[in-house]
């Protein structure tokens, strides 16, 4: 049983699932929804408690005492954990718009629940969960948003990225079929549709390889699209009204290849730092270390460095009175913008950091920070990548880790699903896991295989 408790706040009605962690914000998706605010804490489902919480138990202690062992021990399923993991925490800022579709995400009790703090006729309550018919649709969107910003693509670890538009298109049909939670003047299926049109040709191309996997998506598309009164034609291309030539799903005209959209960027065997693109230490100098930094994945934004948690390594060398670090950090995906450069961040002891703004060199972001070093032993700085104005601080470092390790894991066994994956219905997918491959995790899961 799956148990939610409902609680009069200042700022509106919270809605929070019992027994469940939360982790960094690498590790959650929020959506906007009508009068309210989604947050699902723990995406992979590492600190859920796969039990239950048995009534009378408080929240706060409830989530003191879960564990992400404990989860894993009671044989919560991958792809998301247990179904309590299908629904989200909910601040409630305007009940009688989120009573829209509070019934049908969590249940009428819990409906009801919030109806009554609200008012304040009630100041907590607690309820037991009835997922409704939106819970899992939300749940996949929630997840592919989650796998839009933070996917760990990495050359190190052998995950290929995502292609975005592919996955941003697939999102726009999620949010269409979810309609019923969005506020009326907004319209998030639309949005993803302009934003991810360069995807749509490509759609229609992976539709020739996979039609039974791609329909749902396409027809989902094209009523977002109708919906907002978008050019579809002047989106995609030219449409055959019926389909009746045959040349593809109905309303939808695509060309005659069977060409299939690949992923973006280099297969992993395929890369390699550019050959002495990274400056090392001057002739004559000692090395006095080397070790592997921290890379936090809060600290900048999502691609700018490899998901790897070995991206990031440093050398530490004398050279006559100087002692240094070079920093060499593995590039991501993501292309910044002209000038927009991570900075390296070094700290040795209780010594207040050096940060040195990095330079591209290949496939990697480089940095000699000059700072001062202890010649009586082996060095062991502490070196991160950040981007300050988007960087937000230290994590906890044993938590932040053990989130990234879940996440890695997770995205290998999606992708591992993705490989025997027919469809977007659950195919690769048994009872009790998660959300089923993506498109684009399917895609790049048979990147070097022939559709």
């Amino acid at each position: 049983m799956t148990w939610i408790e409902v609680r009069a706040e200042e700022d509106g009605v919270s809605v929070a699932v019992e027994g469940r962690l939360s982790v960094p914000e690498f590790g959650r998706s929020v959506l906007d929804a009508a009068g309210a605010l989604l947050t699902w804490p723990d995406i992979a489902g590492q600190g859920a408690d796969a039990t239950g919480v048995p009534p009378g138990t408080a929240l706060s202690d409830a989530r003191e005492g879960a564990a992400a062992s404990r989860a894993a021990a009671s044989g919560a399923a991958p792809f998301g954990g247990p179904r309590a993991d299908l629904l989200p925490d909910a601040l409630v800022e305007s009940a009688p718009e989120a009573q829209t579709w509070l019934w049908a995400v969590y249940g009428a009790g819990a409906a009801r629940a919030v109806a009554a703090c609200a008012s304040g006729r009630a100041h907590a309550l607690r309820v037991a969960a009835e997922p409704g018919a939106l819970a899992r649709d939300l749940h996949r969107l929630a997840t592919g948003h989650w796998a839009s910003r933070w996917w760990p693509a990495s050359h190190l670890d052998g995950v290929p990225a995502l292609d975005a538009d592919l996955l941003g298109l697939e999102l726009a049909a999620l949010s269409h079929r979810c309609q019923q939670v969005w506020d009326p003047d907004a319209d998030p299926a639309a949005d993803l549709v302009l934003e991810h049109r360069a995807g749509l040709r490509p759609l229609l191309d992976l539709w020739h390889a996979r039609p039974g996997a791609v329909s749902d998506v396409l027809r989902s598309v094209r009523a977002a699209a109708d919906d907002a009164g978008l050019d579809v034609d002047g989106l995609a291309g030219p449409i055959d009204p019926g389909g009746r030539d045959g040349s593809g799903p109905a309303g939808w005209a695509t060309s005659t290849g069977d060409a299939v959209p690949r992923r973006p960027g280099a297969l992993p065997q395929d890369h390699a730092l550019a050959a002495g693109g990274a400056a090392g230490p001057p002739p004559g100098a000692r090395v006095m270390g080397r070790g592997t930094g921290t890379n936090d994945w809060c600290r900048y934004p999502p691609g700018f460095v490899d998901a790897s948690e070995d991206a990031v390594t440093w050398t530490a060398f004398a050279h006559g009175s100087r002692r240094a670090v070079l920093v060499e950090a593995v590039a991501g995906e993501a292309r910044p913008a002209l000038g927009v450069r991570p900075v390296a961040e070094v700290r040795v002891g209780a010594t207040a950091p050096v940060r040195v703004r990095c330079e591209r060199a290949g496939d990697a972001w480089t940095a000699l920070v000059d700072t001062a070093l202890p010649d009586t032993a082996a060095p062991s700085p502490d070196v991160q990548v950040v981007l300050p104005g988007f960087d937000p601080g230290p994590q906890d470092p044993g938590r932040a880790r053990r989130t990234r390790e879940g996440l890695r894991a997770l995205a290998r066994r999606r992708l591992a699903a993705a490989g025997g994956a027919t469809g977007t219905d659950g195919a690769g997918a048994g009872e009790g896991f998660g959300p089923a491959p993506f498109l684009a995790e399917i895609v790049a899961a048979h990147t070097e295989e022939d559709f």
